[in-house]
């Protein structure tokens, strides 16, 4: 699912704690840098700053 990333967004993560990274996903072996599930690994954390975000529908948090 592709999401504009703006301000608001920006905001409300960082005051939420937003998770939504692969780097904070229970599929994710941070070890192999890679989605056991075998997508590729993005988003990264670093998404936030891009205008767009797309979000993984296997995300779950561990």
């Amino acid at each position: 699912m592709k999401t504009r990333v703006d301000v608001l967004l920006r905001d409300e993560a960082a005051r939420f704690a937003f998770r939504f990274a692969c780097d904070d996903c229970a599929h994710f072996a941070a070890a192999g840098q890679r989605c056991s599930l075998a997508y590729p690994p993005a988003p990264r954390r670093e998404a936030l700053e891009a205008p767009a975000l797309e979000l993984c529908k296997a995300y779950e948090m561990a």
